[in-house]
């Protein structure tokens, strides 16, 4: 494309995704009824169809963006600027981060009382949580206290001070997602694309502020720092300072333990293709190095405040008590419409989603892990192990949003990617940034299938695919490199 038309291009896109970013934070800011209202009536539709062009257009911004291969920095802040300042986007949770923050900032432990007993804050919190304790690590809770304290405890100026973790770790899944494609030999622009300038991912870490986003960005900054050493000659020190590093992102949320598996397979492979022995010794012996420092800075974490492991109360809100794209969740209240208390299931659904999320990841690492005297390290696929493993542990937990498949996008995209796999994430990303806007006001019940249904109208079709290859093809540049990427990728290991 000629610079005067890439020039053309990107004020396009910077101008209609900012007007479709204003459209959304608009409808947030007018809706008058937030979540999952009874009924729909005239003064709710009309924001409601606001918020559907102002997405219409964001994902049509986005999609005109992939043959650009520079400014992708430029364009996420473009996108995201009218996020900053407007209610809560796609979820409530933010309002139960303040409510949290609150009461840790206020002498109170949010592992012991209430979300509805948080001041202010309390009245904004989701009905559901209202009456439950803090499930998330202390990590994140000592951020939103001072999130919540930097607003002077107001309401409004919490939600917009719970977006500056999220911009801090937009910034770093930037750095580390660029960083980290240019070792493994896969795009960066394409990679950033996919990525930082993603309206799923923009959406729910600047607009719902989720917590995702900065446990996204240290487990990648865990990898990348903890490989790195290892490159350098230097693997025991990339596994202390990578497994620190995931234990960090553990105390923000749970799954960001999962990094580990990643740091111990890429340290470990780094290892023996430098010349390190590839046995079973070995292998256990770097594990336990990556996770001595990963449980030493979680649990150092957690003691601050004497707020230890308090998110395991029984107190604390449970996932399978409320519908979600999960099918355990979805499958409680299903039984639940018989009359058996949904409360009384709770307990064998979370088994049932641990026994199957471990089975997962031991299959992960068995199909993409190193394994000494059945497949050796140079044939592992670190990434693409890490990348299995993350969504095996949003898809078969007790609770589902497609905000949790973030992290698995962001490591899937540092891998040499193939045309029709590329296109496929778009895809993805499209009908998950609908999702998430649907299920606002319907029931998963009504939001997946639908979401289902469109990605069979839009992808099964023999034109609906090329459409989107054509996509893919214009963000990687060169339909040609794809395939010359994914012979590198399986040569290296790392996808």
């Amino acid at each position: 494309m000629p610079l005067t038309a890439r020039r053309r291009r990107l004020v396009e896109v910077l101008a209609v995704g900012f007007a479709g970013s204003g459209l959304m934070a608009w409808w947030a800011w007018l809706d008058e009824e937030p979540g999952h209202p009874e009924q729909l009536h005239g003064i709710q539709i009309g924001p409601w169809l606001l918020g559907l062009l102002g997405l219409v257009l964001l994902l049509t911004a986005w999609l005109r963006s992939a043959s650009l291969k520079s400014r992708r920095g430029l364009t996420a802040a473009c996108w995201s600027t009218p996020m900053l300042v407007t209610r809560p986007m796609l979820s409530q949770d933010s309002w139960a981060y303040a409510a949290q923050g609150w009461l840790l900032a206020h002498g109170h432990n949010p592992y012991l009382v209430a979300q509805g007993q948080a001041g202010p804050m309390a009245a904004h919190v989701d009905w559901h949580w209202s009456g439950t304790t803090a499930v998330y690590p202390p990590g994140s809770l000592w951020i939103q206290a001072a999130m919540t304290a930097l607003a002077a405890n107001h309401p409004y100026w919490s939600i917009l001070a719970m977006r500056i973790p999220a911009v801090v770790a937009m910034v770093v899944i930037a750095v580390a997602v660029a960083r980290m494609a240019r070792m493994t030999g896969a795009d960066p622009q394409l990679a950033l694309w996919l990525i930082v300038t993603n309206p799923l991912v923009l959406l729910n870490i600047i607009g719902g502020a989720h917590n995702d986003g900065l446990q996204v960005a240290i487990a990648l900054v865990a990898l990348w720092s903890g490989w790195s050493l290892a490159r350098a000659r230097r693997p025991w020190l990339g596994l202390l300072a990578g497994g620190a590093l995931v234990g960090l992102a553990g105390t923000i949320k749970q799954p960001g333990v999962l990094a580990g598996l990643g740091l111990v397979a890429l340290v470990h492979r780094q290892v023996v293709t430098d010349g390190g022995r590839d046995t079973w010794r070995a292998l256990v012996g770097r594990t336990l190095t990556g996770a001595v420092a990963a449980i030493a800075v979680f649990t150092g974490v957690s003691a601050i405040g004497g707020l230890g492991l308090g998110w395991l109360n029984d107190t604390a809100g449970t996932p399978a008590s409320v519908t979600s794209d999960s099918l355990i969740a979805m499958t409680v209240q299903v039984i639940g419409w018989t009359g058996i208390p949904v409360a009384r299931l709770v307990g064998p659904a979370t088994t049932i989603s641990l026994v199957l999320t471990a089975a997962a990841i031991i299959w992960c690492w068995a199909r993409w892990g190193p394994v000494p005297g059945y497949r050796a390290a140079a044939g592992s696929r670190p990434l693409a192990l890490q990348a299995a493993a993350l969504a095996a542990f949003a898809i078969c937990g007790a609770s589902l949003q497609p905000w949790y498949l973030i992290g698995a996008l962001a490591v899937l995209s540092l891998t040499p990617l193939t045309r029709r796999l590329t296109a496929g994430l778009v895809v993805a990303g499209v009908l998950g940034s609908g999702l998430c806007f649907l299920q606002w006001f319907s029931s998963p019940f009504l939001a997946l299938p639908v979401a289902i249904l469109t990605w069979l109208v839009v992808w099964l079709p023999a034109r609906g695919h090329q459409w989107w290859e054509s996509v893919a093809a214009a963000a990687s540049g060169d339909p040609m490199r794809a395939g010359e990427r994914v012979e590198a990728g399986g040569a290296s290991g790392l996808g």
